[in-house]
């Protein structure tokens, strides 16, 4: 693994968590908030789904990764020079939430439902865990770009550690709606420019290292 891939997925998934929190608040606010009691246990029943929340997006990171992982090597040519290439794609589409109009991936939402179901039978708190292990199935353009870095990432922990990093960002804006904030203090503009800075800062470092790296092959050559 190229610790400069994860690194930069890394760094940029959890400003994009950060700074997308009233798009997150939106997306996820309703889903954070059911199931959740009024009374006593509302404070375990958030962690808990805050709990199966990032877990979830760990995981799938994990599994992503681990596709890239298995593509390069599946392939009779070495796909490392083109990672750093697919990163900085990843990270430009979510700077600019490029997929935002994207069709849902398909059958990734059925997951998300059937989460849901699972856990509806049971107790409150582990209900909770499978409402929140739900979220990263749902349609979401800001998702794709950092799903696509987490597979350029070629490796399972570099893509855990890039949606990992996603998860925690928006993790404040989230407890805040579970807990009746009426604002969140994150400024929509300071939001929006650094949402689209960071991460283009990232894919320039990344495009940049690429094209070091293709000079010093040709060079060799």
């Amino acid at each position: 693994m190229d610790p400069l891939l994860a690194w930069a997925g890394a760094a940029s998934a959890l400003v994009a968590g950060v700074t997308g929190s009233l798009h997150c608040a939106l997306m996820c606010g309703p889903l954070a908030c059911a199931g959740l009691p009024r009374g006593p246990g509302r404070t375990q029943a958030a962690l808990t789904w805050h709990f199966g929340r990032i877990t979830a997006y760990t995981f799938v990171g994990l599994l992503l990764g681990a596709l890239g992982r298995t593509v390069s090597q599946a392939l009779l040519v070495s796909v490392q020079p083109v990672l750093p290439w697919v990163m900085a794609a990843g990270l430009i589409i979510t700077a600019f939430d490029l997929a935002k109009h994207a069709r849902p991936i398909p059958g990734v939402a059925a997951i998300s439902g059937a989460l849901a179901r699972a856990g509806a039978k049971l107790e409150p708190t582990t209900r909770t865990f499978f409402l929140g292990a739900a979220t990263p199935f749902l349609p979401c353009g800001l998702l794709y770009g950092l799903f696509l870095a987490a597979i350029a990432t070629g490796s399972p922990w570099g893509g855990a550690a890039v949606l990992f990093a996603f998860s925690l960002g928006a993790l404040p804006a989230l407890g805040a709606v579970q807990f009746g904030a009426k604002r969140l203090t994150v400024s929509p503009r300071v939001a929006l420019i650094a949402r689209r800075v960071v991460p283009l800062v990232a894919a320039l470092v990344l495009i940049a290292r690429a094209l070091m790296m293709r000079n010093e092959v040709n060079h060799c050559g």
